[in-house]
């Protein structure tokens, strides 16, 4: 029972919807169902944060799909990296105070530069045309918390479907 208690504490402020600025929900970053084709390997990025580790989830989508950004930031990077085209934002509170959050997002296109303002649910770019390793096209979403990368799922508080095993 100790334990259950315990689990349900240390989750709580996770998922309550404005525990604080940097727990709040976010929107999702595709209209589309979320189906989680490779995820977040905290396990292997805890270890060796400079290893292999896969720092995001890839979320199934298909080339041309909207993509969103889940809170309120400022596009912090646009450009392109080993022909991988990226946005990043910069979360902000609503009194323009940084966060310390990091959203990536590839391979996106956007018109966006760097210093635009982007508010929750604001069309960012369209998924870009760069097939996952899987061979299907996927958004990789990324979050990190003052250089700790974390998983960007735990913020939706709502289900996703994860790849069967």
């Amino acid at each position: 029972m100790k334990i259950c208690f315990a689990l349900l504490l240390a989750l709580l402020p996770t998922f309550s919807a404005g525990a604080s600025p940097n727990n709040e929900r976010w929107a999702r970053p595709l209209t589309s169902k979320l189906i989680v084709v490779r995820g977040f390997d905290g396990a292997a990025y805890r270890v060796n944060h400079y290893g292999r580790a896969h720092r995001g989830v890839d979320l199934l989508s298909e080339v041309g799909d909207q993509v969103f950004t889940p809170t309120d930031g400022v596009v912090a990077y646009v450009g392109v990296i080993n022909s991988i085209p990226i946005v990043v934002i910069a979360h902000r509170n609503s009194g323009g105070i940084d966060l310390g959050v990091r959203t990536t997002y590839l391979p996106v296109e956007t018109h966006l530069i760097v210093g635009d303002a982007v508010s929750r649910s604001e069309l960012i770019g369209v998924v870009g045309a760069q097939n996952h390793l899987s061979g299907r096209t996927v958004l990789h979403w990324g979050e990190r918390l003052n250089r700790e990368y974390r998983n960007p799922l735990r913020r939706l508080g709502a289900p996703v479907l994860l790849p069967r095993m």
